[in-house]
């Protein structure tokens, strides 16, 4: 029995697939036998290190052609998915399928008659590319093939605890590599932002403050086409970071931000809501552009003119993140998470 989560190719760096590698090296690291899953042969993520066991798909196995039959043979055909070139040659119901929620509502296609857990990072993805018709009811969270979902945050929680009231659901604590985002010797004057996070928000935000000049020598840094290493340089040298992110499953940015010691202003996301706390952040409602301009004018004020507090106002962030999302945390719940429903499939 082996567990193979199956993994999206995406061009830039995403934070959801760096969660992927990690859960399978995890695993891997106690005892249960995991792979990530890849249609493009040779594929490997590098914008962070890793030495993850990966396994490929046949080629082409996700063509349109081909999820059409899928789709029509759904319960009909053999639970079996090959496999190019690698050992274990393939996967069959013995083991253990973990879909992303972004496939969408006939992800349960994939594989049919292979037991599957659902990794949902962001539930406000769940009903993606779902019909608006009354009629329209397959979803694979009431699928048979469908054991269980994780979930990352307890606004994920709650929100498919509503939608799906008979679904088994297991939330894991997504960490943040303190290691990695952590204080740095020294802050300067310099604001960080995620420019594919809400783009327009941004734009609309960033002018205002230039506009008014508010931003006085303070330093503009978009973080992008970066690795995480440069990330997180530039993370630990800023002040402040600029939370455009909406919605959000969790929020990772924005807690990596402040295990840097930053000051984040902005969109809790839905799923930051539980570490956005007022007192050593600002939290906004989602597309209000007013108030986050002010906001991160006032911060940026008292960056310059009260260093004291804003040192203490990071320090608190960047303790509540460590001690409240910390690998060994994450390590211990998805352990315990998966031991239990590999007992599940096995019964």
């Amino acid at each position: 029995m082996a567990i193979f989560f199956l993994c999206p190719e995406y061009n830039t760096p995403v934070g959801g697939v760096g969660v992927i590698y990690r859960h399978v090296d995890i695993l891997n690291k106690h005892g249960i036998k995991a792979f990530v899953l890849h249609e493009k042969r040779g594929f490997r993520y590098d914008w962070f290190h890793n030495q993850t066991p990966i396994v490929y798909l046949d080629r082409g196995f996700f063509s349109k052609a081909l999820r059409k039959v899928q789709a029509r043979m759904s319960g009909k055909s053999t639970a079996r998915l090959a496999l190019h070139g690698n050992a274990p040659p393939s996967i069959n119901a013995e083991d253990i399928l973990v879909l992303p929620e972004t496939y969408g509502p006939a992800m349960d296609s994939i594989g049919p008659g292979i037991p599957k857990v659902i990794l949902n990072q962001n539930c406000y993805y769940t009903f993606q590319k779902y019909s608006l018709l009354k009629d329209r009811l397959r979803t694979p969270y009431q699928h048979p093939d469908v054991i269980a979902a994780l979930i990352n945050s307890e606004d994920g929680e709650k929100y498919l605890r509503h939608s799906f009231p008979n679904l088994r659901l297991e939330r894991f604590v997504l960490s943040v590599d303190t290691k990695l985002f952590s204080l740095g010797n020294k802050k300067n004057k310099v604001i960080c932002y995620l420019p594919r996070k809400n783009a327009e928000d941004a734009r609309q935000v960033i002018n205002i403050l230039k506009f008014r000049g508010a931003l006085g020598d303070f330093e503009l840094r978009p973080l992008q086409n970066m690795t995480q290493d440069e990330i997180a340089k530039h993370l630990q040298e800023a002040m402040v970071f600029l939370s455009f992110g909406h919605p959000e499953g969790f929020g990772l940015p924005a807690a990596e931000a402040m295990a840097c010691g930053c000051l984040v202003v902005g969109y809790h996301g839905g799923g930051g809501r539980e570490f956005f706390d007022p007192v050593f952040s600002y939290p906004i409602a989602a597309g209000d552009i007013l108030e986050f301009a002010k906001a991160a004018e006032t911060t940026i004020q008292l960056c310059s003119t009260n260093t004291g507090q804003a040192t203490k106002m990071g320090l608190e962030a960047s303790k509540y993140i460590s001690e409240h999302y910390s690998r060994e945390q994450e390590e211990q719940r998805l352990v315990a998470i998966w031991r239990r429903l590999i007992n599940v499939r096995a019964n």
